[in-house]
């Protein structure tokens, strides 16, 4: 456990010094879950980590020794670098001339949280009625976003919205995730 006091020996997991603390319950009963149904689980967890708040998927499978379930054993993958990946497939599926990958330096370009938000969603294919649902804002407010986006990013050719989302998307945006989505502490199973 990162930065944890050297007290913890004994401690359960609901009473460890961490923001996890308060979610011991679901992993037991995921881990219950894995063990009684002897199936690999998923399960997205979003949580303040000692670098701040992050975004893991985690592959929980039993542990079978002679026929008998004895534990569960994980592994956890960054979000962040799945989406990284995934941005990566997505390039190369449309665009095959790209030789490299940019994965994005945030100093080289800042957004507001509300222009980050907004390109996240329209990266996704979201048009300007959804996402101003999704964000809880007005149609109008969004393509003010967009409007602004496309003006930050014109110093690289972008003139329009299309323009702005084949240049992000070539240019690594699709693998930022913003912060506001990542502020909710949870932990899902996505495959039971």
């Amino acid at each position: 456990m990162v930065n944890a006091p050297k007290e913890i020996e004994g401690l359960f997991d609901c009473d460890l010094p961490c923001d996890t603390a308060q979610f011991a319950s679901i992993f037991a009963q995921q881990d219950r879950h894995v063990m009684l149904s002897n199936k690999t689980v998923s399960t997205i967890d979003i949580h303040n980590y000692a670098h701040g708040y992050d975004a893991f998927s985690f592959n929980k499978r039993p542990v079978v020794i002679n026929g008998e379930t004895w534990g569960v054993q994980f592994n956890a993958v960054n979000l962040k670098e799945l989406i990284c990946v995934e941005a990566f497939a997505e390039i190369m599926t449309f665009d095959k001339s790209h030789k490299s990958f940019s994965s994005v330096r945030l100093g080289e370009m800042q957004l507001t949280p509300s222009q980050e938000i907004v390109l996240f969603w329209l990266l996704r294919g979201r048009q300007t009625k959804q996402i101003a649902l999704m964000i809880h804002r007005t149609p109008k407010a969004v393509e003010k976003q967009i409007a602004n986006l496309i003006v930050r990013f014109a110093i690289f050719g972008v003139t329009n919205r299309a323009s702005l989302i084949d240049y992000a998307r070539s240019n690594g945006w699709l693998s930022v995730i913003p912060a506001q989505l990542l502020k909710q502490p949870v932990s899902i199973m996505i495959n039971e």
